[in-house]
Order: structure tokens, then sequence, then C-alpha cells
């Protein structure tokens, strides 16, 4: 059963967050796919080099979204979000579990840099 703030819907992305550039040529996309790609490098870098555990999972998430996402990118030229993000009849966006996986690393990191300057 799919909660009621939930649906199925199948479509494609080129672009990247909200579809942003998913309109733009053969160039962008390329560049896209090179700064996705070495994004997904610096991020392993510092998964690497890291010690806080926590931290480290924040980053596993966001790297196995980001790879996920950017080998279908990669292949296909797109990635496909199926799932519907709505409040009501208010439609809100359209995503993947990737992308899932990416937003709850990226939040686990944001805990861990606040935890560090004391804002938490």
């Amino acid at each position: 059963m799919v909660p009621y703030f939930l649906d199925y819907f199948l479509t494609k992305n080129t672009g990247i967050a909200l579809s942003l550039f998913s309109s733009s040529g053969n160039l962008t996309q390329i560049l896209l796919l090179v700064l996705i790609f070495l994004a997904l490098i610096f991020l392993t870098h510092t998964f690497l080099k890291t010690k806080d555990k926590v931290q480290k999972l924040g980053l596993l998430l966001v790297l196995a979204g980001g790879f996920g996402n950017f080998i279908e990118r990669l292949f296909y030229g797109a990635v496909t979000d199926y799932l519907h993000l709505r409040i009501g009849t208010t439609s809100l966006f359209v995503f993947n579990f990737a992308d899932f996986l990416i937003t709850l690393g990226a939040v686990l990191i944001i805990f861990i840099w606040m935890r560090e300057e004391k804002i938490v």
C-alpha cells in the first residue's frame, strides 16, 4: 500500500535536482557528467580520509546514490525517477531511491558539521 502522499510516476530526468539543466544541449550534458564524476571522486577521497563513523555512513549513502545515478546517466543519458511526492493534489517533485540515499546522507553530513561547530 502506497501512502497518500506518494505515487508511482515514471519519468526520465536528463537534468539534475528538480530537472535543472534538463533542456540543455549535448555539451552541457557532457560537462554535467564530468562535474558529477569529479564530485564523486572528491567524495570518495573524503570518505577514505574521514575517521568519524557517522560521517562515513553519510558519505557512503551519498556515494551509493551518486554512483547509481551517475551510471544510469552515463549509459542512458537520463536518470529514471519514479516516486512522486505530493501533499494532497499539490505536486512537489519526482525522485528515485538513489536521490533518497543522497538526501539522507547529506542530512547526516550536515548534522556532523553542525555538531562539530556546536550549533546543535
